[in-house]
């Protein structure tokens, strides 16, 4: 299993922002809309924002702060760029955290 790095291209690359785990989540879709909102204003070399403050990259960042997901919808992890990249072996980051 490979580590994975909290940067912007694989912010960009997660497909947790369409995750059904995540639709009907009031607090992961407020994070989406603001983290969007910061990638339009970031230039290069700017900070990444807090992990508590963006919807994503569960596999870099651990397990997600919003309490209102729904683990029962399917998690869509193992067609994720991301995942597939970093050697990554499971799923529903969202709600596990990290591999171990």
């Amino acid at each position: 299993m490979g580590e994975v790095d909290y940067n912007k291209m694989n912010l960009e690359r997660c497909m947790c922002r369409s995750c059904p785990v995540q639709m009907d989540s009031v607090c992961a879709n407020d994070r989406k809309l603001k983290m969007m909102d910061m990638f339009d204003n970031m230039k290069e070399g700017d900070l990444m924002p807090e992990p508590t403050h963006i919807a994503g990259i569960y596999c870099s960042i651990g397990k997600a702060t919003c309490g209102d997901l729904d683990p029962d919808q399917a998690c869509q992890c193992t067609k994720c760029p991301v995942f597939k990249e970093n050697d990554l072996s499971t799923g529903y980051y969202c709600k596990n955290g990290i591999e171990d």
